[in-house]
C-alpha cells in the first residue's frame, strides 16, 4: 500500500519539527538531550518505513553486492565466471563450480546455474526472464562452459544498483531444487559498460574469469533493518514475496 510509506514520511517529518519546537533556537532543550541513541534509532525506524519497497529491495540488494565485493573465500565454494559488454548486448560465460557443498544424499548434488539481471526496475522481468545452464549430475565440481546473452544498453548497465545475480541450485526430480549459493557481479564493473569497448569479440572472449564466492542468507541480513522493514509490511505482497524467497536461499549441507 502506498499510503503507509506516505504515513511514515509525515511521520519522520514530524519528528523533526518536534525536536526543533522542543529545541527553540537554543533556548530550550540541548542538542545533547534531544539528540540521543534512542532519537536517532526512532529516526532511522522512519526513515525505512517511509522508503517504498522497491527502494528497499534495491538497497537490500546494494549491500548484497557489496558484502560480495568484500568477500574473498566461502565455506560453499566458488562460482568462476565472464561478463563483458559489447554492442548492446551483455555476455555472461559461465565456466565452472568448484567445492560446492553436498546436498544429497549420496554425498554429491545435481547442480545448476540461474543467471539474472537485476533491479527490475532497470531490467523487467517481462523483458529479461532468467536463464540457466543444464545440470550437472552427481559432482561438486561441476563444469559448465555455457554462454548467455542478453539485450541490453550501456543506460541500465551503469545505473548503479545494476548487478548480474547467479545462483547455485541442485536439481531434485522428486522434492523442490535446493539452494546452494549466490553470488553477485556489479555491472558497472564489467568490461566495456564505462568505456565503449572497440576491442572485438575476439579480444573480449581472452579476458580471464572471475572467480565468486558463493553466499548464502545468513542472520546478519536477516537481523538488518531493511530486511526488517520489509518483513514488516505483512500486507504488501511484493515485500511478502521477497522476505519468503530471501529466508530460502540458505545453504545447508546434506
Amino acid at each position: 500500500d502506498e499510503r503507509i510509506p506516505h504515513f511514515y514520511s509525515r511521520l519522520f517529518d514530524s519528528l523533526t519539527i518536534l525536536r526543533d519546537f522542543l529545541h527553540a533556537d537554543g533556548e530550550g532543550l540541548s542538542d545533547a538531550e534531544l539528540k540521543t541513541e534512542r532519537f536517532f534509532a526512532t529516526q532511522r525506524i522512519l526513515e525505512m518505513q517511509k522508503t517504498s519497497t522497491d527502494e528497499l529491495i534495491e538497497m537490500y540488494w546494494a549491500g548484497r553486492v557489496k558484502a560480495q565485493d568484500e568477500m574473498t573465500t566461502s565455506s560453499l565454494g566458488t562460482l568462476s565466471v565472464r561478463a563483458y559488454f559489447n554492442h548492446n548486448s551483455l555476455t555472461v560465460e559461465i565456466f565452472q563450480a568448484r567445492n560446492l557443498i553436498p546436498l544429497d544424499p549420496n554425498g554429491f548434488s545435481d547442480p545448476f546455474v540461474q543467471v539474472e539481471l537485476i533491479p527490475r526496475r532497470v531490467f523487467p522481468s517481462a523483458n529479461y526472464k532468467m536463464q540457466q545452464t543444464q545440470v550437472q549430475k552427481k559432482t561438486l565440481h561441476p563444469d559448465f562452459n555455457e554462454v548467455f546473452e542478453f539485450p541490453t544498453n550501456l543506460h541500465q548497465c551503469r545505473d548503479a544498483c545494476s548487478a548480474i545475480l547467479f545462483t547455485v541450485m541442485d536439481h531434485d526430480v522428486i522434492t523442490a531444487n535446493d539452494f546452494a549459493g549466490e553470488a553477485y557481479m556489479r555491472l558497472s564493473n564489467v568490461p566495456g559498460v564505462q568505456k565503449e569497448s572497440r576491442d572485438t569479440i575476439s579480444n573480449l572472449r581472452g579476458l580471464r574469469a572471475i572467480d565468486l564466492p558463493l553466499m548464502s542468507f545468513t542472520d546478519k541480513e536477516k537481523e538488518s533493518i531493511i530486511f526488517k522493514t520489509l518483513e514488516s509490511r505483512s500486507l504488501d505482497k511484493v515485500a511478502q514475496e521477497f522476505v519468503k524467497k530471501q529466508k530460502s536461499r540458505v545453504a545447508v549441507p546434506y
